[in-house]
């Protein structure tokens, strides 16, 4: 088994729930031949855990199983954008196999094709926004009956496109957020010092009332500097985007995440999450 052909089995395990630990798990030739092709290939199993992470991160923001119809279309969609190799549009050779991605909009996805690094950074993207598309379809939230159920599906799609790619970065970093208080928000964050690119997503976050926002920030040396605001779709709070302030951090740095008037800043104001960077 080759390199290609090894990762397009954990590619279209990681699809699935508990896909990777199925296939790692089975008596059958080809995973058989996987675990061979593992032992011997650090690349592909650093690869592995790459996805585990990224299938950690998109299940965290939308934790629904899609319908059955919607879990076929997406693996059929997988299955054609899995048989790529170099210099192919991920979007067009599903198109030309006859097969069309749930919820998916095939220019934005030629351009994200553009804007990737890696052939596999693409595949792998393919894949799980796939994935997500179909979740959110499973949510409801993809009978869209208003401008914003439609903003809240896109952005969700941006968020795992943003995923993938600051995970496919060397110097990636994954950070828990956790509640300050006796609650049960939790967040994930994600970042990349080189790009300066960053994703959080954050669950148990009640939609603040009119006049309020949660707004998140950095603080570094004792200096806050504010990242943005959150917003909501899918049962989470969510923001991504380019943030200078993690560009060459030194020394102890924090993340957080307040509840502040709409349009106020968030120096001074208390977390309700929080991590170390």
């Amino acid at each position: 088994m080759d390199h290609a052909e090894a990762r397009e089995l954990l590619e279209i395990a990681a699809v699935e729930p508990g896909g990777l630990a199925r296939l790692m798990a089975g008596d059958t030739a080809e995973a058989a031949a996987l675990a061979g092709h593992l032992a011997g290939c650090d690349e592909c199993t650093q690869e592995m855990a790459r996805l585990r992470r990224v299938a950690g991160i998109v299940r965290g923001v939308v934790r629904t199983t899609p319908p059955p119809e919607l879990r076929e279309q997406t693996l059929a969609f997988v299955r054609a954008v899995g048989r790529l190799r170099s210099g192919t549009s991920g979007t067009l050779a599903a198109a030309s196999a006859g097969v069309t991605s749930p919820m998916i909009n095939p220019s934005a996805s030629v351009e994200r094709q553009r804007a990737a690094r890696r052939p596999m950074g693409w595949r792998r993207l393919a894949a799980i926004a796939a994935v997500v598309a179909a979740a959110v379809a499973g949510t409801g939230i993809a009978v869209v009956q208003s401008q914003q159920q439609a903003d809240a599906v896109r952005d969700l799609a941006t968020v795992t496109t943003w995923t993938v790619r600051v995970n496919a970065q060397p110097d990636a970093r994954h950070v828990a957020l956790t509640a300050t208080g006796a609650t049960s928000e939790r967040g994930m964050l994600l970042f990349s010092p080189t790009t300066r690119e960053l994703v959080v997503v954050a669950t148990g976050l009640v939609e603040p009332p009119a006049g309020q926002e949660f707004r998140c920030w950095v603080e570094s040396g004792g200096v806050r500097q504010g990242v943005g605001r959150m917003s909501f779709g899918g049962g989470v709070a969510y923001w991504v985007g380019p943030v200078s302030a993690v560009a060459g951090l030194s020394g102890h740095a924090t993340f957080g995440v307040s509840l502040v008037d709409t349009g106020g800043s968030a120096v001074g104001a208390a977390p309700v999450l929080r991590g170390s960077l």
